[in-house]
């Protein structure tokens, strides 16, 4: 048997400094860490979704804030008028 056939890859996972071959945690450990990353993913996706809606909400309101300009002539006020919809 070669060296390469010898070296069998593990999968480990590093909890508070110390490495776990994940293969022999107990069952109930190992869907925890899986549910754990699960809800890891969706935070993420979350944050995401909330940057979208960030940038549109401010290109919405660049819109409304020409249209309105476009109405009103360039006499418009320019007031933070964003800010109480925010």
């Amino acid at each position: 048997m070669s060296e390469l056939e010898k070296t069998v890859k593990q999968d480990i996972i590093t909890i508070d400094g110390k490495d776990y071959i994940i293969s022999e945690l107990p069952l109930d450990v190992r869907n925890t860490i899986v549910a754990r990353q699960e809800i890891l993913t969706s935070k993420v996706r979350h944050e995401v979704e909330l940057e979208k809606i960030e940038v549109l909400t401010n290109y919405y309101n660049d819109k409304i804030k020409k249209g309105l300009e476009t109405l009103n002539g360039s006499n418009s006020k320019s007031t933070d008028w964003t800010r109480r919809y925010i």
